[in-house]
């Protein structure tokens, strides 16, 4: 019977007898010195070790996840948008710069090989086929076939020593030029999901930005208070403000409450807006029942949109050019959080209407058209309309200054206008012409049709957005969460200029009546547009000075609804009310007058000019 013996180091007799074993296999090898307590802290020191390597892995795969979701964020922001997001993060532009330009080098190099690879294998093609048609040939065209292999095959060395873009010349060279920015600018013509993901992303970030200042503000409110306490009941004899218990209570509770609210990993920007809805319908809920609400609700500019399908046609938004389209679209957009779509691919996205050129059912719930005022893309089904309509004297001259500025927000200035007195004069006749073809076709249509007037939205937006989101909906009862909806836009928002998409041209209703001479007014009388003046209730506008135009009665509950015997329309489809002699060649009349214009396309035209 063997006994345990404990030795110096407080290990057991197994524990010492294993060094010996060793020395006993390898007897040249010198003694290594048994101490129980040095094997322990080497076992700890490794441990330890161990997990830093950990730890700085996990530091170093966080790192690099941040990054790239920073980056792909950063991918749906225009060029300005990247400035200032790189500038807040406190990262180099140049170094975006390079890594922009290497990536585009790559995928240049990448085409070029592919090209080279389907090169070689059309070259091999016509060389089986050269083999086919010896093998097939009598003896006299053997000649000829040999003849013909060996020129493809020489054709084929010389090509593969050479890179096929150097050998095809301009043609390659033009090919080259069409690579795209790997980050292209929000007005380029893309998909509606990338441009709304963009629009969405930037409003994230102004968010951010929003709570950020208000941070700020409160702080320095709570500092200026806290300057300015005396030695009052309100504080501790220190000049310092005591916050109760309550107060400091339900501000931690209220942030804990916050911080749930926190997207979880991974999250898409459409899968955000879709739970910002819910959460946006279990506090109205909330709000019914009296409950108090956890938190407070983002600010209606900084919220997210989503697209939204129907299991209907969609609902038009028909109205003449300048008549305040932009205007609704923003105010339904921030009401319903709902796209709205466009027959056009205008310049608005860099508005912030991302719809443009959405029109399907899948999508959206309602599409703008200037139909027949012009013929958009593509055609759609319409199962409903409203029929925004605003004073021809203001819409047309409105929209004879986007016509010559090539811009939504500016005028011609006052020697442009006398030196085109003419045109203006044709183009008014003839547009009053479209203008009334335009609400004839609209008032004979048999779909259920809401007549509002632009007058009216601008002065009581709340009462008129509250008409047309109960018409587009078809809501019965509009409740409590529509209705307060439409009232925190409007409060929000206050001014009519800050509702919109842009701010609009300086003006009013009515002021560009001093536009028109007598002589032209009676012109534009002669073309017989009082009859739909008198349908859309301005029968006696010409009758009262422009002083009282901005007063003028409102429609019947802020909107006139018709009745209807057809269930759908297809627009885009038919005759349009511009025809060839109402058309004017903007071009030729701008060269005429020295005029330049703005736009995106003019001003890329003569840089490219400028250059040659």
């Amino acid at each position: 019977m063997t006994t345990k013996k404990k030795g110096r180091g407080g290990g057991s007799a197994r524990q010492q007898q294993q060094p010996l074993n060793q020395q006993q296999q390898n007897p040249n090898q010198p003694q290594q010195p048994n101490n129980g307590r040095h094997t322990t802290h080497q076992n700890q020191y490794l441990q330890q070790r161990r997990q830093l390597q950990m730890q700085r892995n996990s530091r170093c795969r966080l790192f690099y996840l941040q990054r790239h979701l920073v980056l792909n964020c950063f991918n749906y922001l225009d060029q300005g948008g990247r400035e200032a997001a790189f500038s807040v993060m406190g990262w180099s532009m140049e170094n975006h710069q390079r890594h922009k330009q290497a990536m585009q080098r790559q995928r240049q190099i990448m085409e070029s090989v592919k090209e080279r690879q389907e090169w070689k294998k059309n070259i091999f093609k016509q060389v089986l086929n050269v083999e086919e048609t010896r093998n097939a040939n009598d003896e006299k065209g053997g000649n000829e076939d040999a003849s013909l292999c060996k020129d493809v095959e020489t054709r084929m060395v010389v090509s593969d020593s050479a890179h096929p873009d150097e050998s095809r010349g301009e043609e390659e060279e033009e090919d080259r030029e069409k690579f795209h920015d790997v980050l292209p600018p929000l007005f380029a013509r893309v998909d509606a999901d990338t441009l709304l993901a963009r629009l969405n992303t930037r409003r994230l970030y102004k968010r951010l930005l929003h709570y950020r200042r208000e941070d700020r503000r409160r702080l320095a409110e709570h500092l200026a208070k806290y300057a300015n306490a005396d030695g009052d009941g309100d504080t501790n004899g220190n000049g310092i403000v005591e916050e109760s218990i309550v107060d400091i209570y339900e501000g931690d509770l209220k942030n804990h409450k916050t911080a749930n609210r926190i997207y979880p990993k991974n999250m898409t920007i459409s899968q955000m807006a879709q739970k910002e809805w819910n959460d946006l319908l279990v506090v109205a809920g909330m709000r019914n029942q009296g409950k108090e609400l956890p938190y407070d609700p983002f600010p209606t500019q900084y919220e997210l949109l989503l697209f939204s399908a129907t299991q209907r046609a969609v609902a038009a938004l028909a109205s003449y050019p300048r008549s305040g389209n932009s205007l609704m679209r923003t105010m339904y957009e921030h009401t319903s959080l709902r796209v709205t779509g466009s027959d056009m691919q205008g310049g608005l996205a860099k508005h912030d209407l991302v719809g443009e050129m959405s029109v399907g059912c899948d999508k959206v719930q309602f599409v703008k058209t200037h139909f027949p005022e012009r013929r958009g893309s593509p055609q759609f089904r319409c199962c409903r309309a409203v029929l925004l309509v605003r004073n021809p004297f203001d819409a047309i001259e409105s929209h004879y200054n986007l016509m010559m500025t090539g811009t939504h927000t500016q005028n011609i200035s006052p020697e442009i206008r006398e030196k085109a007195t003419k045109y203006w004069e044709e183009f008014a006749v003839k547009e009053i012409r479209v203008w009334k073809n335009f609400h004839k076709y609209w008032l004979q249509q048999q779909i259920p049709i809401l007549l509002v007037r632009y007058e009216d939205l601008i002065r009581e937006p709340a009462k008129v957005m509250s008409r047309v989101v109960q018409f587009v909906l078809e809501i019965n009862d509009m409740g409590s969460f529509f209705g307060d909806r439409i009232d925190r836009c409007i409060k929000e928002q206050q001014e009519i200029e800050r509702l919109g998409s842009y701010k609009p041209r300086s003006g009013g209703i009515g002021k560009s009546l001093a536009k028109y001479s007598p002589e032209l007014i009676e012109k534009m009388k002669a073309e017989g547009f009082e009859e739909i003046l008198e349908a859309l209730h301005y029968g006696d506008l010409l009758k009262k000075p422009v002083e009282e135009w901005s007063k003028l009665p409102f429609l019947p509950e802020h909107a006139l609804e018709f009745e209807s015997s057809q269930d759908l329309i297809v627009v885009n489809q038919g005759d349009l009310s511009r025809t060839e002699k109402e058309s004017t060649k903007w071009n030729m009349v701008k060269k005429e007058l020295g005029i330049h214009c703005d736009c995106v396309h003019c001003k890329a035209k003569r840089s490219g000019k400028a250059e040659n």
